[in-house]
């Protein structure tokens, strides 16, 4: 939550520029990040939006980022070692172009590096831990008549990723590099950033 409050250029902002992948994406996400609004663990998020609660599918991400031309799904992983349930990513994605509509779509994995974890299934690059599923979640969803080939075309366009240790090396970067006449503005963005850092040190 801290990322929300601190100066969203020099930190939210150099986070994604720091991520790996989906990089029109990210560029498009990073233009506009000052007037984004994020929402931290906001419930069930609909593959199909605006269909009726029967038979839906949900995914229930740690925080949504929107903006006028941006639409970013965030999945945090534990520090510690974790894996994807079987069907996540691949429904995570299915939900993140619904509701990205004309806006671009990202889904950002923080805390997690292809070849990623995935339950049962041992180590997975993105593409395919999605396609194994896809049809299934298609299917599931009622999207079926959806276009395989294409959703699978634009995986390399939507996922990017992060690890914890990048992100502690941004913040403290930026946090260093930080100046503000204001000496409280200066003490408030030092405090925010070290809440951070010594977050991912204490769950290291």
């Amino acid at each position: 939550m801290a990322l929300d409050y601190l100066p969203r250029t020099a930190f939210l902002g150099q986070i994604f520029r720091a991520s790996h992948g989906a990089d029109n994406a990210r560029y498009t996400l990073v233009d506009h990040i000052e007037n984004a609004e994020m929402q931290f663990l906001p419930g069930d998020l609909p593959l199909v939006p605006n269909s009726g609660a029967l038979n839906q599918l949900f995914v229930q991400p740690d925080a949504v980022l929107t903006t006028e031309s941006s639409f970013v799904l965030i999945e945090a992983k534990r520090i510690r070692r974790s894996a994807f349930q079987p069907q996540q990513l691949t429904r995570e994605y299915v939900a993140t172009l619904a509701h990205a509509g004309e806006r671009t779509p990202l889904i950002l994995l923080l805390g997690a590096e292809p070849p990623l974890q995935i339950k049962g299934r041992g180590r997975r690059s993105i593409e395919d831990a999605i396609q194994f599923e896809l049809r299934d979640v298609l299917l599931q969803s009622g999207t079926y008549e959806c276009d395989y080939e294409l959703i699978l075309g634009r995986i390399p366009d939507v996922f990017c990723w992060i690890s914890w240790d990048e992100v502690a090396t941004v913040v403290s970067r930026q946090a260093a590099a930080f100046a503000s006449l204001e000496s409280s503005v200066h003490a408030s963005v030092q405090r925010l950033a070290g809440s951070i850092t010594t977050a991912l040190d204490w769950h290291s």
